[in-house]
């Protein structure tokens, strides 16, 4: 799990080294961020949710998946608004809020702690916690684009949105027990494996410390909401899962471990996207992956 955590932080370091010596340009960050949404991140998405066995019985994961993305972005938005940031700025940083990177920063961990079981866990929590990133989260970077917010572009993304549609297919491969042929699994295999390392590559492609330090009275207003409001739902959530589960401490201890997992790369893929605070967006992301990665290496000892 330690070597896991370094690697990324090794190709973040790469991308930022990229950078530095102009091999990479910002320009090339948003080629991979589009490489990302409309090729490996829904490769992931199908592959994650079909090598589990997603349970009615634990919709109640799913429920609160999407509690906890909604009420951490909520508090987010209520504070940012009330600031003088830029709009790009308050749209980014509001944006780093709404949602947890689980697919592809933790589930290797969930696998390597508590097996299958930890992994059908967490895969049915982010059920609910993608719906919101896919929905709310879109919702909140088209409000804060100069284009403003508007129902009809949205349901048009929401409707066209490669992950979102993977994230279709697999629920109805999932629930009607479909697998990947293993032909078929032996060709897309390649394409998963290159999700994380694009996605921390375009992580250090738009790192820049200048604007980190420059900003960080606000990115640390971020990053002490995102935990704050973690940890709160996480107990509560906790909680009534215990309620719900008296005997299953696996499904409790997950649903607090994701409620503080980092900011999903899509806050940056989306500021990106819609012309917002890419830095501040990768500045976050960055800084929650360090954070979520010591409490996942705590609960891993």
């Amino acid at each position: 799990m330690t070597y896991k955590i370094l690697s990324y932080f090794a190709i973040i370091a790469l991308g930022y080294f990229l950078k530095k010596i102009d091999f990479l340009k910002e320009k090339d960050g948003a080629i991979l961020s589009r490489l990302i949404i409309y090729v490996t991140l829904p490769v992931v998405i199908i592959e994650a949710i079909t090598n589990v066995k997603l349970r009615p019985s634990l919709l109640f994961l799913t429920l609160f998946g999407s509690a906890a993305a909604f009420v951490i972005v909520v508090i987010g938005l209520l504070f940012f608004s009330r600031t003088n940031l830029s709009r790009e700025s308050k749209g980014s940083l509001s944006l780093t809020l709404c949602g947890l990177n689980l697919a592809i920063f933790a589930y290797p961990f969930a696998q390597a702690l508590w097996s299958n079981v930890g992994l059908t866990y967490m895969a049915m929590f982010d059920v609910g916690n993608a719906l919101m990133i896919y929905t709310l989260g879109y919702s909140v970077a088209l409000k804060y684009s100069s284009e403003g917010f508007n129902a009809r572009t949205v349901v048009n993304k929401l409707v066209t949105f490669p992950p979102l549609i993977a994230f279709e297919i697999a629920l109805f491969m999932n629930f009607s027990s479909l697998k990947i042929p293993p032909s078929l699994s032996y060709m897309i295999d390649p394409v998963s494996s290159a999700n994380a390392f694009l996605s921390m590559l375009t992580i250090g492609v738009y790192l820049n410390f200048k604007r980190i330090i420059r900003e960080f009275k606000y990115m640390l207003s971020g990053i002490a909401i995102k935990y704050s409001a973690g940890i709160a739902v996480g107990v509560t959530l906790w909680y009534f899962a215990r309620l719900i589960a008296p005997a299953d401490h696996v499904a409790s201890t997950v649903v607090l471990i994701s409620s503080l997992m980092p900011t999903p790369l899509l806050s940056l893929i989306y500021s990106i996207e819609r012309k917002l605070d890419p830095e501040i967006a990768g500045g976050m992301v960055t800084i929650t992956v360090v954070i979520s990665s010591v409490i996942l290496f705590f609960v891993g000892r």
